[in-house]
């Protein structure tokens, strides 16, 4: 069977896991070309220059010129083009930056993205987040053909899947990504098989469309004097909103002292919310019931 010649956009630890899966997998008809991530970046209280977790999985598989590695902020634009012609498709998941329009027909397939959400619901960054932000009981995978609108293309392939009770982000990232692999597997056999002519992209019902936004630190804000009340009144929506903003910006609070307090970990039991862990800010994650005790704070939520 033809393999086809693959340039891989992508960044974080489930592209990470998902561009792993495309390497271990030998009877998969793909043959990676090109990676393509975001630059190191500052991570951490001590601000350590960090490779994505891409780069990493790429250094780890790129003993060989098999796999020529692309760190870049900006396409660099002729030599890139050049590269992007001589290859048979480029595959896209959160990668992180957008495409410019003049590259996206240059592969002979395009520029496919892999969403995952039920398009046209849930455009933009944080589809998984939301997700889970609204207590939606169900999601999916879209692989699309990529325009130069945001996940506005046609789409090639849709499946569904159920989004457990207590399932977080990082869950549901695990979940998607391997529906995705499967997806993207069954596809490309087809692509360079004999029902290649059955594979047609299905246009998106645009009036439909909903959209995410990024999200950033202080979307896991509630405030002290609130706190209480909000997880009284609505443990559901507060427990939801802690699951897809798990791990980061997770939810956190300023203590009267003015030091951050971060929720690491809490469930919803019959209705009733419970937190679990907490992490003072420059201290280690500690039981919710130690660190009441600790800074008398037991009548705080009972």
């Amino acid at each position: 069977m033809k393999k086809l010649t693959l340039a891989y956009f992508g960044s974080p630890d489930f592209s990470a896991d998902f561009l792993e899966k495309i390497l271990l997998d030998k009877s998969l008809p793909v043959e990676i070309k090109l990676v393509v991530t975001q630059p190191d970046s500052l991570a951490g209280r001590k601000q350590i220059l960090t490779p994505t977790p891409v780069k990493i999985i790429t250094e780890k598989y790129n003993k060989s010129e098999d796999v020529k590695f692309f760190a870049v902020c900006c396409f660099p634009s002729k030599n890139f083009g050049v590269e992007l012609k001589n290859i048979d498709l480029a595959l896209v998941y959160a990668y992180g930056k957008l495409i410019p329009k003049e590259l996206l027909n240059l592969p002979k397939y395009g520029f496919w993205c892999i969403h995952p959400s039920l398009l046209p619901k849930y455009r933009g960054t944080s589809p998984m987040a939301t997700a889970l932000i609204n207590g939606d009981k169900e999601t999916g995978v879209s692989i699309f053909k990529m325009d130069e609108e945001i996940d506005h293309g046609p789409i090639i392939v849709q499946e569904s899947s159920t989004i457990d009770q207590d399932d977080k982000r990082p869950d549901l990232e695990k979940k998607l990504t391997d529906l995705a692999f499967e997806m993207f597997k069954k596809t490309v056999i087809q692509l360079t098989g004999s029902r290649v002519n059955e594979l047609k992209a299905k246009e998106q019902n645009h009036k439909q469309a909903t959209y995410t936004k990024k999200l950033n630190k202080q979307d896991g804000f509630i405030s002290f004097e609130n706190l209480k009340l909000e997880i009284g009144n609505s443990p559901k929506r507060v427990y939801n909103l802690f699951r897809g903003l798990c791990p980061w910006p997770g939810l956190w609070t300023i203590l009267p002292n003015g030091k951050r307090l971060k929720i690491i970990d809490m469930e919803l039991v019959n209705g009733k919310l419970i937190i679990k862990k907490v992490q003072l800010e420059g201290k280690k994650e500690v039981d919710f019931k130690i660190f009441v005790q600790a800074y008398h704070l037991k009548n705080f939520l009972d």
